[in-house]
């Protein structure tokens, strides 16, 4: 028996950088798969396919959006959710600029009051897009054209 245990911890020892390697890949989906549950069983799995189909329980509803004095400024809410705690992020599609104000709680809605970025070309229609982030909800807005005035 002796002699047999040494016989297979030396083949497992020779098989450990193939295995290794093989071992490597396992912990990491395994790492993944044992974080997934800690934190949120759909935070893990969402944030992969997030930019597909389930990242977001709602939308973000455009009220208002104009270029004034140079500035994209926009209005929004989400409707069926009525919270204090979340963020409303406006981004200028296609540059790496937004700005951020807090949700305001209203019935059953939570209202983006007004976001204000600067446009560089007032003569261009500026595409933007409205976010929103709670603790418990995200949502987002389609991407929308603001036509300059004449």
């Amino acid at each position: 028996m002796p002699v047999a245990v040494a016989a297979l911890l030396a083949l497992a020892g020779c098989a450990t950088p193939v295995g290794g390697a093989v071992s490597t890949g396992t912990p990491t989906p395994s790492a993944s798969i044992s974080s997934t549950p800690e934190p949120s069983a759909s935070s893990t799995p969402t944030a992969v396919p997030t930019p597909s189909v389930t990242p977001f329980s709602g939308d973000v509803l455009v009220i208002t959006s104009e270029i004034v004095g140079g500035n994209l400024e926009v209005t929004a809410m989400v409707p069926k959710v009525s919270e204090d705690d979340g963020t409303c992020t406006l981004e200028l599609v296609g540059t790496d600029r937004t700005v951020s104000v807090t949700g305001t709680e209203g019935k059953d809605v939570t209202y983006c009051g007004v976001m204000s970025i600067p446009v560089d070309d007032s003569s261009t229609a500026p595409q933007f897009r409205v976010r929103y982030e709670s603790p418990s909800t995200r949502a987002e807005s389609a991407v929308s054209t603001v036509e300059p005035a004449p």
